[in-house]
This record gives C-alpha cells, sequence and structure tokens, in this order.
C-alpha cells in the first residue's frame, strides 16, 4: 500500500510542477529577456545589437543574415511610441510580444507602405487623444513586452545601408 502513496504522491507533485512550469515559464522566460535588453539601454529605449554570430548570439536561433532591434516595453504609466523606417527591397518587420511570449502583432516591409513604421503602443484602457497624428495604435495585453525588429541582408553589399536604417529605429516614452 505504501507503493500506491508513493506512486500518486510522485504523480501529483509531477503535475503540480508541470502546471507551474507552464503557467510560469513563460513570463520568466520574457523577464529574463527584458532584463537582458533594459540592462544594456533601460526600458522603452531600442538596443541595436551586432550582427549575430556563434560568439555573440543573444536571442534563441538568431540568424546571421538579420540585423536585429530589440525594445523591452513598460506601458504601465505611459504609452510607447515606436518609428522605424523600412529600407527598401528587403524583408523587415516589427513583431510585438506580451510579458507572456505571445506574438500579438506583426507588422512587415509590405504593411508599411509609407517607407517607416510610427505605432503608439498602449495598455487596455489608455485614452485614444494620446495618438501622435499618423500612428497606429496597438492595445497590449499586457503593460510590459517587447518590440523585436528583424532586417533581412539580402546582399552583404547592401549592410552599411541596411544597419543605418535600422539605427533610426526608436522607442521612447511619450
Amino acid at each position: 500500500m505504501s507503493f500506491v502513496r508513493w506512486l500518486i504522491a510522485v504523480v501529483v507533485i509531477a503535475a503540480l510542477t508541470h502546471g507551474a512550469l507552464l503557467y510560469f515559464g513563460p513570463s520568466l522566460i520574457m523577464s529574463r529577456a527584458m532584463g537582458r535588453v533594459s540592462d544594456a539601454v533601460g526600458v522603452n529605449a531600442m538596443l541595436y545589437p551586432p550582427r549575430p554570430n556563434a560568439a555573440n548570439d543573444t536571442i534563441v536561433r538568431s540568424s546571421p543574415d538579420l540585423l536585429y532591434n530589440i525594445c523591452a516595453y513598460d506601458v504601465s504609466g505611459k504609452p510607447l511610441l515606436l518609428t522605424a523606417e523600412v529600407p527598401p527591397g528587403t524583408y523587415w518587420s516589427a513583431a510585438f510580444y506580451d510579458l507572456n511570449t505571445n506574438n500579438y502583432r506583426v507588422i512587415n516591409d509590405r504593411q508599411a507602405t509609407t517607407g517607416g513604421i510610427r505605432v503608439l503602443v498602449t495598455k487596455a484602457g489608455a485614452p485614444s487623444s494620446d495618438t501622435p497624428a499618423g500612428a497606429e495604435t496597438i492595445i497590449s495585453p499586457t503593460t510590459r513586452g517587447l518590440v523585436l525588429i528583424r532586417t533581412l541582408i539580402n546582399d552583404e553589399a547592401n549592410l552599411a545601408a541596411i544597419d543605418e536604417a535600422r539605427k533610426q529605429a526608436k522607442c521612447r516614452s511619450l
């Protein structure tokens, strides 16, 4: 009978541990990623990491064919204004992630028809009168999260121009 109780205890502990990891894991992972970014440049500021290689890989499975920008944001007090230039002739995207690692919005080069984007990231219930002219408003499901901008290096000859364009991206509190 003691073996059955031991087995039940192991199953219950395993189930509770599994459930806790599923519930808390994503926010722990995102908090760690946001901590790395905010340690480097702060919150609501853009990080321009160098081109990824085996020695400096900071994003899981990053591609050496892409340049990345990362902004850890907190919209609990003020909304975030994100502006970025979209380099012509190459793939580009801005992906928005909430604190639970959920990707809730993506804007790519085909959707950014004006050559750039202007986005206001805000929390639910924030007044919409604060939206700057020409900006799209995106409501973040959580007050904290990440914006990850990816730009494809479609030709090594274009690297300097692509890098210069990506460094025009900014995120800041209003």
